[in-house]
């Protein structure tokens, strides 16, 4: 099946469904939140039954984005009908472990979609669209639907601009390429503010976000090369700063800019006693291989990675792992 096959069964399946239920993973970021609501808003403008529940709230620096206040969290469950979806889309992840609890509801529905653009051993076992070399799921979206411009308006194309935006690191990542520029350049046609959703993203830092950046820059070591730098946040940190999940994010790409380093690791404690573990590589360094040795994935340049357990108790011999990974590859 070629890729316009493909683009146009999955076309097929959004429009031929009378109810969706639309997701993103665990912990969402700006690329899964605003796809979904961009779809959302779509599939509600051709007359579709639609909702969005997620597993965790939205992160403040999103609730801005258009329609973000009808995203449904587990804990406002009640709301969802009783009825199973005709179709369940999954965006920016295409395995069910991605969505944490929803999956149980995802799993009743009559139909499963994944829209992707990370590599994943455990696709769902329904439909799965994944475009690797996409900079995020707005590309892919756009790039997906056709006549697109015959249904954009300026709140889908904020959604779209927004997930563009964020997973390119505002244009700076290596994802950004001419045809990121183009799509962006079609979606200003509908009243989008570049300097306002920046401004909104990222001008809105709390006080606790710098005291946690204060606390990391003090933990930040570098490997014997010089070329890897890695931080470890305990718990303790967090409850020092009273920092949330939203305030590590920018941590990795202040970071990025430190002269001569090719690679980040942030490991960072989060709920459930498990660690996330965060890459970023500058150079040659592939994130995605580094992650999967741990159960995790992404792209060659950012991935990421859960594993069990505590900073404080396996967070240097994690660090340790991916340096020895690092020198047998010969990356450094």
């Amino acid at each position: 099946m070629t890729n316009q096959e493909e683009r146009k069964t999955v076309w097929d399946t959004l429009i031929n469904a009378s109810s969706i239920l639309f997701t993103t993973h665990v912990r969402p970021d700006g690329d899964g939140i605003a796809s979904e609501l961009a779809l959302f808003l779509l599939m509600r403008l051709l007359g579709k039954r639609a909702i969005i529940v997620n597993q965790d709230k939205t992160p403040e620096m999103y609730r801005w984005l258009p329609s973000a206040d009808e995203i449904i969290t587990l804990q406002e469950i009640g709301q969802f009908p009783e009825e199973p979806a005709d179709l369940s889309v999954l965006l920016d992840c295409s395995s069910l472990s991605r969505i944490g609890r929803v999956a149980d509801i995802v799993k009743r529905s009559r139909k499963v979609l994944a829209i992707d653009h990370h590599e994943s051993p455990n696709s769902v076992e329904h439909l799965c669209y994944l475009e690797t070399e996409a900079s995020s799921i707005g590309e892919i979206l756009y790039n997906l639907i056709p006549g697109i411009h015959s249904y954009l308006n300026k709140d889908i194309a904020t959604c779209l601009y927004t997930s563009i935006m964020t997973d390119t690191g505002s244009f700076a990542y290596s994802n950004t390429t001419r045809d990121v520029f183009q799509i962006v350049y079609h979606l200003l046609d509908y009243d989008v503010h570049p300097d306002l959703v920046y401004s909104m993203v990222y001008n809105r830092k709390s006080l606790n976000h710098f005291h946690l950046l204060a606390e990391a820059f003090s933990l930040m070591k570098l490997d014997k090369s010089g070329k890897v730098v890695y931080i470890m946040l305990p718990e303790s940190v967090y409850r020092r700063t009273g920092a949330n999940e939203e305030d590590n994010e920018g941590l990795l790409e202040i970071v990025r800019g430190l002269k001569g380093v090719e690679l980040i690791i942030l490991l960072r404690q989060i709920e459930g006693k498990k660690v996330k573990g965060s890459l970023r590589s500058v150079n040659r360094i592939d994130c995605h291989y580094l992650a999967k040795k741990f159960g995790g994935g992404g792209h060659l340049r950012a991935s990421g990675f859960v594993i069990d357990g505590d900073v404080e108790g396996i967070g240097q011999a994690t660090v340790d792992n991916i340096l020895d990974e690092l020198k047998e590859q010969g990356w450094i």
